[in-house]
């Protein structure tokens, strides 16, 4: 029953972001930055976990691939406002985000051995196809080219992930196949 609950609270992140974004209305390009930026931040707090809690070698390379790749995407962010002398600003979006990230790590710090790899891939799988939703949208509407092309070259990688994310929990769910 614990694990239904903590389940259907992660499922429950796109829609959380999506009512997020909604109130956002018009965002500047600092605050399309800063909810990228947020989410990055959110994936590596939350693979570093993984790194902790998994018991599964897949899951731990998985997880080790998430923190260098968004590392490396907060750099990006970082040099690109930098350049334009400012900085990622929060919004709404990114507020909730960071809500919802903080809840996401207590559930899953709180959750069995046995359980985390599935909740923590079922997560990854919310919140990647939120974030490649997020993405597109930010693609289609910014005007600043720079930004456009951060943002398409991040894409990719979060598609990947996604795709990792998703065989992984279908590999972990199998039966024999835990590890």
């Amino acid at each position: 029953m614990k694990r239904r609950g903590v389940l259907m609270t992660l499922l429950a992140l796109p829609l959380f972001m999506t009512r997020a974004q909604a109130a956002d209305g018009h965002l500047s390009e600092e605050q399309r930055l800063g909810i990228v930026f947020v989410a990055n931040q959110a994936e590596i707090a939350t693979a570093q976990l993984a790194l902790q809690r998994s018991g599964s070698k897949s899951v731990q390379v998985y997880a080790r691939r998430i923190i260098t790749e968004h590392g490396q995407m907060q750099q990006e962010i970082v040099a690109l406002t930098g350049s334009a002398g400012s900085q990622p600003q929060r919004s709404a979006t990114s507020n909730a985000m960071t809500k919802q990230s903080q809840a996401d790590l207590a559930r899953l710090d709180a959750s069995s051995m046995y359980d985390f790899d599935d909740l923590y891939l079922e997560r990854e799988t919310g919140y990647l196809g939120q974030l490649v939703n997020t993405v597109d949208d930010g693609i289609r509407t910014t005007g600043n080219a720079d930004v456009k092309t951060l943002l398409a070259r991040m894409r990719p990688s979060f598609i990947l992930q996604l795709d990792q994310a998703q065989r992984l929990k279908i590999l972990i769910g199998s039966r024999g196949l835990r590890r």
